[in-house]
């Protein structure tokens, strides 16, 4: 008798995401990315920081299993994370063998943390739509599976890369200067949220998510909803929810 099918993308990826923010929640040193190892063979989402045993890198293969470098390669299967009652145990597991020392009641979120505990909601909502969602890091040029931005304008000054989000090249330069994007570029800041082929938010991990209606504050409404990370996605991105 076959074993159980396998468990599907995009269950895989709302959890990695939430494993993701979850850990940076409790950990908030840690820096979180997209990295594409083996010149792009994996795409991960990727933990980078210190541990209490030297430095750590957790990789979350979006297609594939949990992996603690370096001596604890496919730690976890999502399986393993989706059959368990409760999923913080994960959470805790993760952290023992990365080296992971964090305290016993979570620091308040900072507008970094915030916006990744949006966006793990978000993709965690929007799980079974009929749409095809991803979060996918925006790079200025081609890089693994990045959205290259700057690559795109330069090839076409007169249209905005991000069209939905920016209609006109006018409104993202505007966006670029703002955010001073590439001063320096700092891999993870930037997300794009995309809609079958479509992006149609972009997020800036220092508290801001821009829609074609809006660019929204995120700590503070985070405060305004007494704190509560869903009605925080759902009051922001409301006009692109399904």
């Amino acid at each position: 008798m076959n074993g159980l099918p396998e468990v599907a993308s995009r269950y895989k990826l709302a959890s990695y995401w939430w494993l993701a923010s979850e850990l940076v929640r409790r950990n908030p040193k840690l820096e979180l990315r997209e990295t594409y190892p083996m010149d792009g063979f994996y795409d991960c989402l990727s933990l980078f920081g210190d541990g209490s045993r030297g430095p750590v890198h957790i990789d979350f293969n979006r297609l594939g299993s949990v992996h603690v470098h370096p001596d604890h390669i496919h730690f976890m299967e999502i399986s393993e994370l989706v059959s368990r009652e409760n999923p913080h145990d994960a959470i805790k597991r993760i952290e023992g063998v990365a080296g992971l020392t964090p305290a016993i009641k979570a620091p308040t979120s900072s507008a970094r943390v915030v916006t990744l505990r949006v966006m793990a909601a978000l993709m965690n909502f929007l799980v079974n739509d009929r749409a095809r969602w991803d979060l996918r890091m925006l790079a200025p040029d081609a890089s693994g599976y990045a959205i290259p931005v700057l690559e795109s304008l330069f090839a076409d000054d007169e249209q905005s890369p991000l069209p939905v989000v920016f209609p006109n090249p006018a409104d993202f330069r505007a966006f670029l200067m703002g955010s001073r994007f590439a001063e320096p570029f700092v891999p993870g800041r930037f997300w794009a949220l995309k809609r079958d082929d479509d992006v149609v938010a972009v997020f800036d991990t220092q508290g801001l998510v821009h829609t074609e209606h809006a660019r929204i504050t995120l700590k503070p409404l985070y405060a305004r909803t007494g704190r509560n990370i869903t009605q925080t996605m759902a009051t922001a991105l409301a006009d692109i929810l399904p």
